[in-house]
């Protein structure tokens, strides 16, 4: 009787953790951890409101003096939709940003617009307050991811080569005015809202040289990253997706096709134009 041949071949891959291996593996460090906190917060949801614990309401973040609702207001996600949207928009402008810029730098970003966006809401906020006597105006919030991501798509709009264009569904936008285009079809479908409006106007303003004094020293970050100094980012330089300084691409990231700077090269180098001593 013939034996039966047997398939000495490896097993089929798990698709799930394949795509997950490519996720790490494609996916730059910070932008990744912005990510996972989004999906954190989206499936906390389902046991409790994270919005009343962290997004920035006026009302909790001033007269509870809860001030680390500031930082923490755009992880915030509440619905599948806006998940499915973070995730869209992310992957493509934060992983182009971060891999021009470096990882250091565009956490510096990050907490950056984050911060200012957020102090100008409560500085209105108070002040329309204070005008009208509205209670209204005490608990707005801001919150939600897009409140900074637009602000970073304005940022990388306003860093990136002359005369380019951003596609919008089937048009082509120039990319000085893509982040309007999206801020005008944001207030479409959702009613205008103050943080979106703020995080555009800070994202403007950042890229194009208003908050320079904001920015971090190409010097600096280069100590930071330094493992043999104990700079407080060397802990992370070895971590899968950490773009150094060195590895960032400047405006290569931009580039069709470009591989960016997903490596954990340690080595030294210009930032991104968008960094603390590139060009602005």
């Amino acid at each position: 009787m013939p034996r039966e041949s047997s398939n000495s071949g490896p097993p089929p891959a798990n698709p799930v953790l394949t795509a997950y291996e490519s996720y790490i593996r494609d996916t730059p460090l910070i932008t990744r951890y912005v990510l996972n906190a989004t999906v954190i917060s989206f499936f906390t949801g389902f046991l409790f409101s994270p919005a009343y614990l962290l997004a920035n309401i006026p009302q909790f973040t001033i007269f509870k003096f809860q001030l680390y609702r500031i930082l923490t207001s755009p992880l915030i996600c509440t619905d599948i939709l806006s998940l499915v949207f973070t995730f869209m928009g992310f992957m493509n402008h934060g992983v182009r940003l971060e891999q021009s810029m470096g990882s250091t730098l565009f956490a510096v970003l990050f907490f950056t617009l984050t911060i200012v966006t957020n102090v100008l809401f409560l500085i209105i906020s108070i002040t329309l307050w204070g005008l009208t006597n509205s209670e209204s105006y005490l608990v707005a919030a801001s919150m939600g991811i897009w409140t900074v991501l637009l602000g970073i798509i304005a940022v990388e709009c306003a860093e990136a080569p002359p005369e380019t264009k951003r596609r919008l569904f089937v048009i082509e936008v120039p990319a000085v005015y893509y982040p309007l285009v999206l801020l005008a079809l944001f207030s479409m479908f959702a009613g205008v809202k103050l943080a979106y409006c703020l995080g555009v106007a800070v994202g403007y303003a950042y890229g194009y040289g208003k908050l320079d004094r904001w920015k971090v020293k190409v010097e600096t970050v280069r100590k930071w990253e330094n493992r043999e100094q104990g700079g407080c980012m060397s802990g992370f330089v070895q971590r899968a997706g950490f773009v150094t300084l060195g590895m960032a691409s400047g405006p290569n990231a931009w580039i069709e096709g470009s591989g960016g700077g997903g490596g954990n090269d340690a080595s030294s180098g210009g930032g991104g134009a968008a960094g603390g001593g590139g060009p602005s």
